[in-house]
């Protein structure tokens, strides 16, 4: 059944065209390096900002991101998405891994490392780990090196999860919720006993086990949509491609071709970086490996409550918490009163902190109000002179969908950058990236998706156009005309 529709037909003169929908970070990455390959490009994004769950927004003369993201030195593909948008120096890294761990009235903790070769680098600092036992900590050396030797590419550890791995080896809850939460939380947005032991074993080898600098962390000094979005915008039209926001995209089809708000538009490819919870309304039956168990992969919330204080209240740019409902606390004063003109540090000597929670299944259905009672008293007890401190504003933000959930027997669940359509693939950091739902993911499988995308030009500039294209199949017709429903129906 022919599509209705203006259309856009493919000039075989021109630079090949790739269709990018979705604005996320692996649309804005594969959108990036795909206009670096010399074709036209146009990014289709169905909301009113580009950056997915990277994005930003001002309120009261500040701005806020909707969630807190940190990356490691062992992300190198993040990194150098950020030096291609010559954003790099908008960003801070530590020159070596400290992470500040505070308790209600102790004294903070510190996970950090030295400058011996790895995995002596952690010795020590697992050592004189105070929130745990004398033996807790020895235990967790020998953890590290065991971990170390497992490969998260072995299907078997995708059958079993972290935190059962983890008491097979004499881990105390108190060790699990004391010291490795503290990593696979942020990084998996799962607990240990929830995770899968693959994802697990990725982030402890790559970040802070094989190399010594891996798990050096850096943070961004600005908003993060002007740290992503507002750069790769400027990137992708300064090549002579096209964003299109708000744009509505009923459908990916043969051809390849994108049917967007009503008209067919012809592709030579097409890459498809949206949620995995929304790919399957866009792509016909059978395009995807595993389509019909995408839905497996579940989702997991974040949970971000923004406050405003009249005064400094954490001498810290960040710090992890235990004993407490809170878990990661940041300094975001810098980020807040940027502009594009300068950053500063703060206005009138206010300090704004955003207390993050990952996995937040118990929280994510809270009312606001509550969620601020509830951390504002939590960082009163982590800070005391945030009690003497007022709140002059405080802002909630949820992701409901913020990752897929990476719990045993996902990484069968994920599929690769292909499809069954001809030039059309994939990229999200649900994808099997072998990382899991992280910056670094989302990147990587858009410069994946990228570059097979360009391959796929030009395997297609060598042969004669395919005219089948002119008809799409009866079944995707029924894909359509489902998105279309879906839409009338949340609308």
């Amino acid at each position: 059944m022919r599509l209705a529709g203006s259309e856009h037909r493919r000039d075989p003169d021109a630079a090949p065209r790739v269709a990018v929908v979705g604005g996320g970070l692996a649309g804005l990455a594969a959108a990036v390096a795909a206009a670096d390959g010399g074709v036209q490009v146009t990014l289709y994004e169905r909301g009113p900002r580009l950056g997915g769950a990277t994005w930003s927004f001002q309120r009261n003369g500040r701005w806020f991101d909707n969630g807190q993201h940190v990356f490691m030195r062992c992300c190198t593909e993040y990194r150098a998405f950020l030096d291609r948008l010559n954003v790099a120096d908008q960003v801070t890294e530590q020159s070596r891994m400290s992470v500040s761990v505070m308790r209600p009235g102790r004294r903070p903790a510190r996970i950090f490392r030295t400058g011996a070769p790895a995995p002596l680098h952690l010795a020590r600092s697992l050592l004189r780990y105070s929130p745990l036992s004398v033996a807790d900590r020895f235990r967790a050396v020998r953890t590290a090196l065991a971990l170390r030797r497992l490969d998260p590419d072995d299907p078997a550890t995708d059958e079993t999860s972290f935190g059962e791995w983890l008491r097979s080896r004499g881990e105390s809850d108190r060790a699990i919720a004391g010291m490795w939460d503290l990593i696979c939380l942020p990084t998996v947005n799962l607990r240990a006993d929830d995770a899968s032991l693959s994802l697990a074993v990725k982030v402890f080898r790559t970040g802070l086990l094989d190399d010594a600098d891996g798990g050096d962390l850096g943070w961004t000094r600005v908003p993060l949509g002007a740290l992503h979005g507002d750069a790769a915008a400027r990137a992708i039209t300064a090549l002579g491609g096209d964003v299109q926001l708000q744009a509505h995209v009923e459908a990916v089809g043969d051809g390849p071709l994108v049917m967007a708000d009503g008209k067919r538009v012809d592709a030579d490819a097409v890459i498809l970086a949206v949620p995995h919870d929304v790919v399957d309304g866009l792509v016909p039956t059978g395009t995807i490996s595993g389509q019909s168990d995408l839905a497996d992969l579940g989702i997991s919330p974040i949970v971000n409550v923004h406050f405003v204080f009249d005064r400094q209240v954490m001498d810290v740019p960040f710090t992890a918490a235990l004993d407490s409902p809170v878990q990661f606390v940041f300094d975001r004063t810098e980020a807040a009163n940027w502009s594009e003109e300068e950053s500063v540090e703060g206005s009138g000597g206010e300090q704004v902190v955003a207390v993050s929670q990952s996995a937040a299944f118990d929280e994510i259905g809270d009312r606001p109000a509550e969620l601020i009672e509830r951390y504002q008293s939590a960082l009163e007890d982590l800070f005391p002179p945030a009690a003497e401190a007022e709140v002059i504003d405080a802002v909630v933000t949820r992701e409901h969908r913020a990752t897929f959930a990476g719990r045993p027997g996902t990484r069968r669940l994920r599929p690769g950058p292909s499809t069954a359509i001809d030039g059309v693939f994939l990229a999200g950091a649900w994808t099997d990236t072998g990382w899991p739902a992280t910056m670094e993911g989302a990147v990587r499988s858009g410069n994946l998706a990228a570059r097979l995308a360009l391959d796929h030009c030009r395997e297609r500039a060598e042969s004669p156009p395919d005219q089948s294209s002119e008809d799409i199949s009866e079944q995707q017709h029924s894909s359509v005309t489902s998105a279309e429903e879906q839409e009338r129906l949340s609308a």
